[in-house]
């Protein structure tokens, strides 16, 4: 078999380097994330109940929501907890269930219970948590004008947070590398209306009068279609209190007098009772926390997010924009560490190669043998949805120690066949001879890493990557140790000794005292002749001095 594929050298090369443009144009394509993206097997119901007891939101809308849901498929566990004005429903699934779909029925679970809970309760929120969803790096919003560790203009800051969360928060969620953007530190308004008791009395007017007042000019009726022969219209009603100025001309009619709001009641807008905040440098700021989609490259989202914030920069100069806690840099320093690693092995390679083997076409076969396994690998990992994540890269590091040794073993061993065999020959039973204790070696190292695979709950799924690249790893550098080295080196060998290496074998056969070299000596064609004359010449001698053969005289 061997013999069949050193026959054939230039098949060989063109199916190696096919493979090997894959590899380069898959590594472009794969996504490359700080995690492995794992489904974590939970989902939470959040629901929200304002100016509820407890124990009334518990009765009126969790239990029948709990209800609904414990008909979810793949349930392994469902527990409540319930305060005043809030509740949250955590939903637990067996391992390995598909959680997508476990959303949408829960979804249509919380749909079917809605017709049993309070008119005033709003729609529970279902959030359903993954590895990816960690943010890749926070956004701080702050004022140019603000001054740190000082009080921050508080209707500014209010206008801030609407445009965040109207403008700069939409457009980042319109990108298709982004997933979701989550925000926090906002500040929010609120109407105040403060009646002044006094005249209120003396009028006659109570809060009831008021509070009717409102809600009777914040309503909605609908909409209402008009028919006129061919032609139909749709006539919409709505009569909802959208700016200060609106609440205060609304009209109260009361013993016969008509009042306005204005003229008993100081109408404002205030800041909302705030239950956290946030400082970026002594400043009041407002945090983007950016989530990525899991299949999508990690640098063109980068690349994406630095042109919208260049272009909010260039049209917003009062707001400053500053970038934290990016977890890129964590990822672009295992990557910066593998490129490290392998050029770092490429030279020492190289330098032992030469020091020891005395041979540096040798070393070049072995960079090529290395680079050629680990770019071949990403084809792999595209091929089996694998990212590229600190997990996968660790397994690739771990690896490329093997990858070195497999082409350093193969050369070897073939350039000691060359002392008895032609080229041809030695390629075929070097090759031949470590074949088997190459793949006994290969398959030793990924059993160590292979039962990570089977591996139940979230350290399986997390150590799956580091086996599954270490195992392809060192199956596609075996492959390549087998059948790319050989060809490579019937090629390199047969296309003579470049200048350079001539030069140095020259050095260092005359330091060592012998004039030829290990792998590449021949004795001289006259130097056989005077040698082989001297053996006759002997010979003859002892046998006649034996008495066995004389010669005439």
């Amino acid at each position: 078999m061997f013999k069949y594929f050193i026959q054939r050298p230039t098949s060989v090369m063109m199916v190696f380097t096919a493979f090997f443009i894959l590899g380069i144009i898959t590594y472009m394509n794969i996504p490359v994330s700080l995690l492995p993206d794992i489904a974590i097997p939970e989902i939470t119901v959040q629901i929200s109940g304002q100016n509820s007891s407890a124990r009334e939101l518990e009765n009126t809308t969790v239990r029948p929501v709990r209800q609904q849901l414990m008909q979810v498929s793949k349930l392994r566990d469902i527990r409540s907890e319930t305060r005043d004005g809030s509740a949250v429903i955590f939903l637990t699934f067996e391992y390995g269930a598909n959680t997508d779909l476990s959303f949408i029925e829960v979804n249509e679970k919380i749909d079917q219970a809605m017709g049993y809970l309070p008119r005033e309760i709003e729609r529970p929120r279902v959030i359903k948590a993954s590895a990816t969803d960690i943010p890749v790096f926070n956004l701080n919003l702050t004022l140019r004008s603000d001054v740190g560790f000082e009080n921050t203009d508080v209707s500014k800051f209010i206008e801030l947070s609407e445009f965040a969360e109207t403008v700069i928060r939409r457009r980042f969620e319109q990108l298709s590398q982004v997933a979701m953007v989550d925000i926090s530190g906002l500040m929010k308004r609120q109407v105040l209306i403060s009646p002044d008791r006094t005249l209120m009395d003396v009028s006659g007017l109570s809060l009831s009068d008021v509070e009717s007042a409102l809600n009777s000019n914040n309503v909605e009726p609908g909409n209402m279609t008009v028919r006129d022969g061919y032609y139909e219209y749709v006539i919409r009603f709505s009569s909802i209190l959208r700016t200060i100025e609106d609440i205060r001309n609304i009209y109260i009619r009361k013993n016969d007098r008509i009042y306005q709001l204005r003229d008993f009641a100081k109408v404002e807008t205030v800041p909302e009772k705030e239950k956290g905040m946030a400082i970026y440098n002594g400043k009041r700021s407002i945090v983007l926390s950016i989530i990525k989609q899991s299949e999508e490259n990690m640098s063109s989202m980068q690349k994406a997010m630095n042109d919208e914030v260049e272009r909010f920069r260039r049209d917003f100069p009062e707001i400053e924009f500053n970038v934290t806690q990016n977890q890129t840099e964590l990822l672009d320093y295992t990557i910066s560490n593998l490129q490290q690693n392998l050029l770092l092995a490429f030279i020492f390679v190289f330098l032992v190669s030469v020091v020891f083997l005395k041979d540096g076409r040798l070393s070049v076969i072995i960079g090529l043998g290395l680079f050629v396994s680990l770019v071949i690998s990403l084809l792999f990992f595209y091929l089996f949805h694998i990212s590229l994540n600190v997990v996968s890269l660790t397994g690739l590091i771990l690896a490329s120690g093997n990858m070195i040794d497999n082409s350093i073993v193969v050369g070897d061993n073939i350039g000691q066949h060359r002392r008895r065999f032609p080229l041809p020959d030695a390629c075929a039973s070097g090759t031949k001879e470590i074949a088997i204790p190459m793949l006994s070696s290969a398959l030793t190292n990924i059993s160590v890493f292979a039962p990570l695979i089977f591996l139940s709950g979230m350290a399986g799924a997390i150590f799956f990557d580091q086996a599954f690249s270490v195992t392809v790893g060192l199956m596609v550098s075996y492959l390549t140790g087998i059948v790319f080295i050989p060809v490579l080196y019937k090629v390199i060998y047969s296309a003579g000794m470049p200048r350079i290496f001539r030069r140095f074998r020259r050095k260092t056969a005359s330091e060592s005292g012998s004039p030829e070299s290990s792998l590449t000596w021949r004795r001289p064609a006259s130097s056989l002749k005077k040698s082989r004359k001297k053996l006759l010449h002997s010979g003859f001698m002892t046998l006649e001095s034996t008495g066995c053969f004389r010669t005439k005289s």
